[in-house]
């Protein structure tokens, strides 16, 4: 990659020198720019180039290394699990090629006795860094990427060690700094072990949202008040505030601290102090560095006697973040934290007093107007009502709770009975903020989950930008209307008795989105169960509003297996369903799977062809679904169809068998998919929907689907796959294909060719 580096860096200077000469620059700018632009490239280059070398690769997948390891974060202690970080200062055991350094390690049931700072011998299964990929999915590998993990891994034994090969000074800092949070989170729980929302007081004290319950997070999530449970630029800058305010205190009181400096410069030394601590509690987040940074300029121009430019601390302080963490830009708290105090800015330049109430009001308004835009794209999520909820919960939050939990925290690290009273005053009002923000969540139309293109989202805040100048108000139509990008719905671009199918990347289960020009349709809702994991969740809801759907029409659950059926309810709570085909009917909208079963929308013909009416709920009365286009062309998905389902379809006329697109059952063992099928179905391609370790489907049965010179693709090899059909198939690149970045190490295969299939192979008429 090092010749790339030269090659790339030589085309920037040339670009910057030719922009430079075009535009007459002077030639301090050009040199700015130019040393800039190629530094920053050299650094990114250098930190992707580094990461790599050092990520678990695919193909150690499964297997077990033994290493010497510190853990480097704050463990996440649940019942069922632990969760925590480790930084490898050698490999003891297993594969040689194995140059990770940072691995996320999971332990089965939970072990509370690790903590912060501890130097084990650990026996690991190794995961590599990699991720489903699926549009508007979440992804994982990228947080690898910035998080600075190379991958991931089980932990199988666990060996204290003592201090006999001392780690290096960064990881000793890493330790220490999380073994001092985890030590101040443990004095908190004695101090008050019966809080009504103890995670939420971690999340404020010691930037540890770990503990919160998915009813706390939605209820700040829904209301756009979710930015105060993240240690921030807010609650630094309160916390300076506090410090100095006491320190100035002290300084009057004090007559050798008023011989040694002045008032303004000890407040300020002071308030950078406890401002360096706080942010030390949160662990040192993206935004309290941008915080702490702009902080410190300020502090300087102020102990200079210099007028502070705030417009250049907030640049100095984003450089400063790059330079630390490149891979920062790519986390949604970097644009929000800096686009925050960028809209606070633009508001406040040109006034010559200090903000009152009233302009303090206004600032939260338009924040919070301010970032929905940003909300939409990256989360799929805008709240309308976030202008009056940030008017509530900011001043109670910043002004009461943060304060008393503050008090209550440093006492209960002194003594804990001292701190419990502080605590738990806290705690009672951020219970009553809670049921306030509750409701304001469930009020109608209020809250807007939906997918918002990246261009729609741009022109949404190009129009905050103009809404922020004085001088560019007059256009107030203009601004209107580019807001209106944020608005407008979604209309899919199917024409009349055509379709658009998507297979989705959900592991060994099953989730395909079928939609027509007006209808939609979800056949299987993925893996989920009751007390964990929801692919439903996760995977299939951010897929749909991806696709512009705001409900369904019908929702196909072709058996009641968890793989199936899991994330249905998941799917059900985030969206309308209007009516529920499955095997054991429970709601009053949901109705039997039965063969004959037969619907049209938008010129497109679906019907049920398994299981006939009386058979129970095994994988082999599955229900299978077959689908045609006006044009002709016809999909077929089997659900989990096996055994004795498969051969009652096989009995039946092979007509109803064919097939362009086969979706293979679920699972597919060595029985299934049999030669008579194929020759019967003689579809063009296949579908399978497999795990990253291409689990899911019998080697058998990729076996016969090669002998028969079916191209397959496999949702765990390509991500989510796609096509549309109305007189023909189109089928696209999987999503990984698509979406591919440089942190993404799985390489996407392409299907099986057609050339050298087997001579007089009958094929299906176009």
């Amino acid at each position: 990659m090092t010749a790339s580096y030269v090659v790339v860096l030589a085309l920037t200077g040339l670009f910057i020198l030719a922009a430079a000469r075009h535009l007459k620059l002077p030639i301090r700018v050009f040199v700015a720019t130019a040393a800039g632009a190629l530094m920053a490239w050299a650094l990114v280059f250098v930190t992707a180039d580094t990461w790599l070398k050092q990520v678990v690769k695919p193909s150690l997948a499964g297997e077990e290394i033994v290493v010497s390891a510190t853990v480097t974060s704050l463990p996440e202690h649940l019942e069922h699990r632990s969760r925590f970080r480790i930084t490898v200062d050698a490999v003891l055991a297993g594969p040689k090629n194995v140059s990770a350094r940072d691995l996320l390690v999971t332990v089965y049931p939970g072990r509370p006795e690790i903590l912060a700072g501890t130097r084990a011998r650990m026996a690991v299964r190794l995961r590599p860094a990699a991720s489903r990929s699926n549009p508007g999915g979440f992804d994982r590998a990228g947080w690898y990427y910035r998080e600075g993990l190379h991958g991931s891994g089980t932990l199988l034994e666990w060996t204290p060690l003592q201090e006999s090969v001392p780690p290096s000074t960064t990881i000793r800092w890493r330790a220490r700094l999380h073994h001092g949070r985890g030590w101040l989170r443990d004095r908190m729980e004695r101090a008050a072990p019966s809080l009504n929302h103890p995670g939420l007081i971690q999340a404020l004290v010691i930037g540890d949202r770990q503990g919160m319950t998915s009813r706390e997070w939605q209820a700040f999530l829904r209301t756009g008040t979710n930015h105060l449970m993240a240690i921030s630029g807010l609650h630094v800058g309160l916390v300076a505030g506090f410090v100095g305010l006491l320190a100035g205190g002290l300084w009057s009181v004090s007559r050798p601290l008023q011989g040694v400096s002045r008032k303004a410069a000890f407040m300020a030394l002071t308030g950078l102090f406890g401002a360096v601590i706080y942010a030390a509690m949160a662990g040192f987040s993206i935004p309290t560095q941008r915080a702490v940074i702009m902080l410190g300029a300020f502090m300087a121009a102020l102990l200079w006697r210099r007028e502070a430019f705030a417009w250049r601390g907030l640049m100095l302080a984003a450089i400063a973040v790059v330079v630390w963490q490149p891979a920062s830009v790519l986390a949604p708290g970097f644009w929000f934290s800096f686009g925050a105090v960028t809209v606070i800015l633009l508001l406040l330049q040109g006034r010559s007093r200090r903000p009152g109430w009233r302009e303090a009001g206004t600032i939260q308004v338009m924040l919070a107007l301010a970032m929905l835009p940003l909300s939409l794209a990256w989360f799929q999520l805008g709240s309308w009502i976030a202008p009056v909820a940030n008017l509530i919960a900011v001043p109670v939050i910043s002004l009461l709770v943060l304060p008393v939990l503050l008090v209550g925290a440093g006492l209960s690290a002194l003594w804990t009975p001292l701190g419990a009273p502080f605590l738990y005053l806290g705690d009672g009002v951020l219970a009553m903020l809670l049921v306030l923000l509750d409701r304001l969540s469930t009020l109608p139309v209020l809250v807007d989950e939906r997918r918002v293109p990246l261009a729609a989202s741009l022109l949404g805040g190009l129009g905050v930008l103009l809404a922020l100048q004085p001088r560019l108000r007059l256009g107030a139509v203009w601004t209107l209307l580019v807001g209106l990008a944020l608005v407008l719905p979604l209309r899919p671009d199917i024409a009349e008795g055509a379709l658009r199918a998507q297979l989705l990347d959900v592991g060994n289960s099953q989730s395909v989105l079928l939609q027509t020009r007006g209808h939609a349709l979800l056949f299987d809702a993925g893996f989920g169960r009751d007390d964990g994991f929801s692919a439903g969740e996760q995977i299939v809801v951010p897929a749909l509003r991806a696709s512009g759907l705001r409900d369904l029409d019908r929702m196909i659950l072709s058996h009641e297996h968890a793989a199936h059926a899991g994330g249905a309810p998941a799917v059900r709570d985030a969206m309308p369903v209007t009516e529920v085909l499955r095997r054991r009917p429970e709601a009053h909208n949901e109705r039997q799977c039965r063969a004959g079963q037969q619907w049209e929308w938008d010129g497109v013909r679906f019907e049920v062809l398994h299981p006939p009416p009386g058979w129970n709920d095994q994988a082999s009365a599955s229900c299978v679904l077959a689908v045609e286009t006006a044009g002709g062309v016809r999909l077929v998905l089997t659900g989990g169809l096996s055994g004795l389902g498969e051969a009652i379809l096989m009995r039946r006329s092979a007509t109803i068998r064919e097939s362009d697109l086969l979706v293979v059952p679920r699972g597919a063992g060595a029985d299934s998919l049999s030669r008579g099928w194929l020759d019967d179905a003689r579809p063009q391609i296949a579908w399978a929907s497999t795990d990253g370790q291409r689990r899911g489907l019998a080697e058998s049965v990729r076996q016969r689907l090669m002998a028969a010179c079916i191209p397959l693709q496999e949702t765990g090899v390509q991500g989510a796959l796609r096509l549309e059909a109305d007189t023909e198939l189109r089928v696209t690149p999987g999503n990984r294909a698509q979406t591919r970045r440089l942190w993404h190490t799985t390489v996407p295969t392409t299907p099986i060719p057609r050339e050298g299939c087997q001579a007089g192979r009958s094929a299906r008429p176009p």
